[in-house]
């Protein structure tokens, strides 16, 4: 049978569902573990905690702290999966309620504005939502057999399908808009592709923007899902290497622990969400199992 690569089931659900727990785990505990070697900034976040008018601000601060790093050792070790990662949720959410909104954007931040918005965290609650999903009734139950784990895990990962491809069309279509309004900012990013060696910069940058929106419509739509996941793989490795390493935070000490500089974790969050869609839908050739077909919708 030839592999289709326009349309194909998903299988090795469970898998893929794996890799984001995995990494989103690690993504988050970096927050707490930074805030245990520096206590300045946990006593700066309850200062924060404590403008907004919640009282014991420091200890909870730590309270939160301790709190992610459970939950994401919990996660790491695919024990007490479910509690987890409605620790991470309520934490995340009530990040976004007394910090990030109602901004949205978190990375390609205007000069001068330190003020990240809620979409890093919107994405890590989907991928906990995603999670959670999968884990929810089969908490616990060691026995269940990989072909009904790959069932269940499936509505989880297109969760994460779904969030990612949304939340990064967001960008392109921002920059287009403006783009269209005002061309200068995305002609003066295409100059500076030039200037360090890229040919033809400008028609690149806006050839990026269309790209990315291109990949995120055929994710939502199921179609070419390993084409469009390798054409954000591109640009979002792209942004990594000029724009975000060396630097891990997204978010700076004024709003939550780390020394943020619009660093690589939010994309690398992305990438791995791809990397994992990427997997479960890489078209298989031969024959498909009873299971496999009945994870294809549609």
């Amino acid at each position: 049978m030839k592999r289709n690569w326009f349309r194909s089931p998903t299988h090795d659900s469970s898998r893929s569902l794996d890799i984001v727990r995995v990494l989103v785990a690690f993504i988050l505990i970096t927050h707490p573990v930074y805030a245990l070697l520096h206590s300045a900034n946990i006593r700066g976040f309850g200062h924060l905690l404590e403008s907004h008018h919640i009282p014991f601000g420091v200890g909870l601060a730590w309270a939160v702290m301790l709190l992610q790093a459970a939950c994401s050792l919990a996660l790491l070790a695919r024990s007490l999966v479910v509690p987890a990662c409605v620790g991470h949720i309520f934490v995340l959410g009530m990040g976004i309620w007394l910090v990030h909104a109602p901004k949205w954007r978190t990375v390609g931040l205007e000069d001068g504005d330190h003020h990240p918005g809620a979409e890093f965290s919107t994405l890590l609650i989907a991928c906990m939502v995603g999670i959670l999903w999968a884990h929810w009734r089969g908490e616990g139950d060691i026995s269940s057999l990989p072909e009904h784990e790959d069932l269940s895990a499936r509505p989880g990962l297109e969760v994460v399908r779904l969030a990612a491809a949304i939340i990064l069309m967001i960008h392109p279509i921002g920059a287009l808009r403006g783009g269209l309004r005002d061309p200068t900012g995305l002609n003066d990013l295409g100059h500076y592709f030039s200037s360090i060696g890229f040919p033809f910069g400008v028609p690149l940058v806006w050839g990026a923007m269309f790209l990315q929106i291109v990949s995120s419509l055929a994710l939502i739509a199921r179609r070419l899902v390993v084409p469009a996941c390798l054409g954000h793989f591109l640009v979002l490795g792209t942004g990594i290497w000029l724009f975000h390493a060396p630097h891990w935070f997204v978010i700076g000490p004024n709003n939550v622990v780390g020394p943020g500089k619009e660093g690589v974790e939010y994309s690398v969050l992305l990438i791995a969400c791809f990397f994992s869609v990427l997997l479960a839908y890489w078209p298989r050739s031969g024959r498909v199992n009873t299971f496999q077909t009945q994870e294809h919708i549609g």
